[in-house]
């Protein structure tokens, strides 16, 4: 809610077209009139900035009106954010929604909503440009299914699918603060994994909650940390507490805290501690230890909460790969989909269409380390050839995050060097998780690298496992070579052998060829693999 009367004192001067806050009336660069900021009321049909053509009203949120709008210079359709009316001529204001389009830059995951440019029109408004998500929230998915919760594995999926985007905007920085089930979208017919979060307006970076005469109220109590409520200090653990309270409501249908007014929410997430999940729903079908899992999460003390979201997810990964175990499931059947699923299908003289396989079972073989080569490309030419010099330097810096990322979990990681990164793994005995883990990572890294405007970077990678010693080779054979998988099928971005397929998740596999493989009586068959989950 608003505490006052907003201030009208954002000035714009359209021959610089720059902005001014205060009672300045000339603009100090080029003496040209300032002119207040006004509201713009949209509707369907209306040409903002000579550029997006307006379709329908999406949504209206604290600060911003979102709009499904067509971007008539790059043809395609946007979800287009604009300060809401009230808000429109407020400098505190426009500073807070410059601030959600700053942070947002600053994280790439394929499950957090893409960036796709900023700024201001000719009419002085500030406009955030985004990727447009079809879909329905995650919140509209549990209404739909009668307000019960959500069935047992696409809940634990979803969870995961939000602990991985948390994990890439903590590893960039920021913290978003408003975690809540409105805030996840999710496609109709599509995976969790395909979930995306949205909504960074009052996300910020680790420190005091920031607040602004603009706004009273930061949040909605039913998903309001304690720190948020006395306006402490927010970090990482904020979000890990806000995940806690999306997984009662994806579990039960309602989140931990309920209350008749805001200020008796508010007053529980301060002082009450969270009901045990078994007093809402039946525990048995949970993966074993996840009410453990989950507690500390929702400690009122951010200092007993976890303090690394990566570990935090990668725990749930292992409860629920350790359940399906139990089950007799881990030996499911890998279906290849058709060739369509993957990032680069497309097939040439040089290369035909890849004939799919029969799906693949694997024998239980234990993997030691992990080991990848990851290649980066210009891929498209637009008058400038960069060189290997340039290509390195630009992927040393965007990927600067996600290989610091590696290197804290434990992989040796090489380059970028001449265009390519090393990263070896070891499994410790975990070997899905630590395969799903890099996959994850090379994701990451592709993700990055497609959203830089110029130049247009891809990458391939290799993926490979080193098998343990054995009485017949009592030093563990190094396996295939990387490099050498580089080769098999330039049409396909990543390359995996079959101890990596076995543990690729719910990736597409497509088998390419099968080949030698040193320290082995028989050939190695070897996949290309899709990026991300399907």
């Amino acid at each position: 809610m608003k505490t006052a009367q907003l201030q009208s004192d954002l000035l714009f001067c359209r021959q610089c077209r720059r902005h001014f806050r205060g009672k300045k009336r000339v603009c100090p660069t080029d003496g040209a009139t300032l002119e207040l900021v006004t509201a713009f009321l949209g509707r369907a049909g209306d040409v903002l900035d000579q550029r997006y053509m307006l379709l329908e009203t999406i949504g209206v949120g604290g600060m911003g009106t979102v709009y499904r709008a067509r971007d008539e210079l790059t043809d395609r359709e946007v979800a287009l954010k604009l300060l809401r009316n009230e808000y429109a001529s407020n400098a505190t204001s426009a500073q807070r929604f410059l601030q959600e389009a700053r942070l947002l830059r600053l994280v790439q995951h394929p499950n957090v909503t893409g960036l796709h440019r900023f700024g201001r029109t000719a009419e002085g408004l500030l406009l955030i440009d985004m990727e447009l998500v079809e879909g329905e929230s995650v919140r509209d998915r549990i209404l739909r299914h009668g307000g019960k919760g959500l069935d047992m594995p696409t809940a634990l999926g979803i969870l995961e699918t939000l602990l991985s985007a948390l994990t890439a905007c903590h590893s960039a920085g920021v913290v978003h603060c408003d975690i809540k089930p409105e805030n996840l979208l999710m496609p109709r017919e599509g995976t969790v994994q395909q979930v995306k979060l949205l909504d960074f307006g009052i996300a910020q970076v680790p420190g005091p909650v920031v607040q602004n005469e603009d706004i009273g109220v930061v949040g909605t109590p039913a998903y309001m940390t304690p720190e948020q409520v006395r306006a402490r200090d927010v970090d990482a653990r904020t979000d890990l507490y806000l995940a806690g309270c999306v997984a009662y409501e994806l579990l039960t249908g309602d989140p931990p805290f309920l209350g008749a007014t805001p200020l008796d929410l508010c007053h529980q997430q301060l002082l009450t501690p969270p009901p045990p999940l078994a007093s809402r729903m039946d525990t048995s079908l949970l993966p074993p230890g996840f009410e453990e899992w989950l507690q500390p999460m929702l400690a009122k003390d951010p200092a007993q909460r976890p303090s690394s979201t990566r570990a935090v997810r990668d725990a749930l990964r292992r409860m629920r790969q350790d359940a399906r175990v139990a089950l007799g499931l881990e030996h499911a059947t890998l279906r290849p989909p058709s060739v369509l699923a993957l990032r680069r299908p497309e097939a040439s003289a040089d290369y035909p269409p890849m004939q799919l396989d029969a799906p693949v079972r694997h024998k239980t073989n234990g993997v030691e380390q992990v080991r990848a080569l990851i290649e980066i490309r210009q891929v498209a030419d637009s008058g400038v050839k960069y060189g290997p010099e340039a290509i390195e330097q630009i992927a040393r810096h965007v990927l600067a995050g996600a290989l610091a990322d590696l290197r804290d979990n434990g992989a040796d990681v090489a380059g970028p060097r001449n265009q390519r990164i090393e990263v070896r793994m070891r499994c410790n005995g975990d070997e899905r998780g630590v395969i799903s883990h890099l996959l994850d990572c090379v994701a990451d890294m592709q993700a990055q690298l497609a959203r830089i405007p110029e130049p247009k970077l891809d990458i391939r990678a290799a993926v490979v496992g080193d098998l343990p010693a054995s009485p017949d080779h009592p030093s563990a054979p190094m396996g295939l070579d990387p490099l050498a998988l580089l080769t098999v099928s330039p049409v396909t971005q990543i390359r995996v052998d079959e101890h990596i397929a076995r543990w690729a998740g719910r990736r597409a596999l497509v088998k390419l060829a099968s080949v030698p493989s040193l320290g082995r009586p028989r050939a190695t068959d070897i996949y290309a693999t899709s990026l991300l989950p399907v």
